[in-house]
């Protein structure tokens, strides 16, 4: 197996804003040294608890602390930026990573995030879609051609020259951040990959989501360009009675909520009521229903739950652990954790 980390939350609600992100570099670093895959970090306008607005920023900042794990987005939200906007600042980010970019898109046309910037807040679905597959032909064009030409129903170019070019080739991975069932064999049928989360989709549904993905995989298009990446919440201690204490604080009943999600979650209001999986979602869970979808035990229990995983999963390319879910736990309780995970639970399983 291979692994990711995920961030969404820069560090301890305790800790101000500025060290959260440098928190979230430190722990960068460490997953470095640990033979994490990618540090995957999220893009969070508008969100006061998880305030990180700008991931291609902080993946250069962690770059010139990490050498060698790749770093992701999960996810873009392509809402927020022209594409003209998303190309540039991706190939920047690639550069300046040395080439070591995956480029997760997520978001949706119409939401209140948009909504904020200017956007018309009657966006269909239909609509929505048809947007990020001509936003991600036009990041193609605007990467690959020298003066970049293209001409869509939301978008045109004319001879632009897009400065600078990613250095990866032909560009940096694309793959779509995936919660409702039919994102799935959408992003499949885009010749991307996807990025799915037990918090949406938790077993046996994942499995099910993987056979949409794979049955509609284009022939033409290498399979291995196309991973099939699972996001779970995770925690390891020396003890399960010491993970669940832990990880409890991030599941507080004051927390739990009547809706999917509530509209405090955002400053500007929710753009998701509910999931097409039908569990709901995790801002209506206590902890004890949160255990159900998340990985929260002792050595040993996280690598069983991990070998289970990876059995049911076979198309499974990397699983992400997100180790701080609502940033409740200090640095140092997650890099422990981290170093705990490198130590005993990633040899029984790479």
């Amino acid at each position: 197996m291979q692994f990711g980390a995920f961030w969404q939350v820069p560090g301890y609600l305790g800790s101000s804003v500025a060290r959260r992100h440098w928190e979230t570099v430190e722990q960068i670093a460490l997953a470095d040294t640990l033979g994490f895959t990618t540090a995957w970090l999220a893009e969070s306008v508008f969100f006061p608890g998880r305030p990180m607005s700008n991931p291609l920023m902080v993946a250069i900042a962690a770059a010139q602390h990490a050498p060698r794990i790749r770093f992701g987005t999960l996810a873009a939200q392509f809402p927020l930026h022209h594409p003209v906007h998303m190309a540039t600042q991706a190939a920047t980010c690639d550069i300046l990573t040395n080439g070591r970019l995956d480029l997760c898109l997520g978001g949706r046309w119409g939401a209140p995030a948009g909504q904020a910037l200017g956007h018309a807040k009657d966006i269909s679905s239909d609509e929505s879609r048809e947007r990020v597959a001509e936003g991600i032909q036009f990041l193609k064009a605007a990467w690959i051609q020298e003066k970049a030409n293209f001409s869509g129903k939301y978008w045109q170019m004319n001879d632009l020259l897009v400065m600078p070019k990613p250095q990866q080739h032909p560009h940096p991975p694309l793959l779509l951040a995936a919660n409702s069932d039919e994102t799935f064999p959408y992003a499949a049928r885009l010749g991307l990959g996807v990025i799915g989360t037990t918090l949406s989709q938790p077993m046996p549904r994942m499995i099910d989501r993987v056979r949409d993905f794979e049955e509609s995989k284009p022939s033409e298009i290498d399979s291995r360009s196309m991973p099939f990446h699972v996001n779970i919440s995770f925690f390891v201690a020396r003890t399960r009675k010491k993970a669940h204490e832990l990880m409890a604080r991030n599941w507080r009943d004051e927390d739990v909520v009547d809706s999917v999600p509530d509209a405090s979650a955002s400053s500007v209001g929710t753009s998701r009521h509910s999931f097409t999986s039908g569990v709901g979602g995790w801002a209506t869970w206590d902890f004890r229903e949160a255990l159900k979808f998340s990985i929260y035990d002792d050595p040993d229990g996280c690598i069983e739950q991990l070998r289970n995983l990876d059995r049911d999963l076979p198309g499974m390319s990397q699983c992400i652990l997100e180790f701080n879910r609502r940033g409740r736990l200090t640095n140092e309780e997650i890099k422990e954790s981290m170093r705990l995970f490198a130590e005993a639970v990633m040899p029984e399983l790479v």
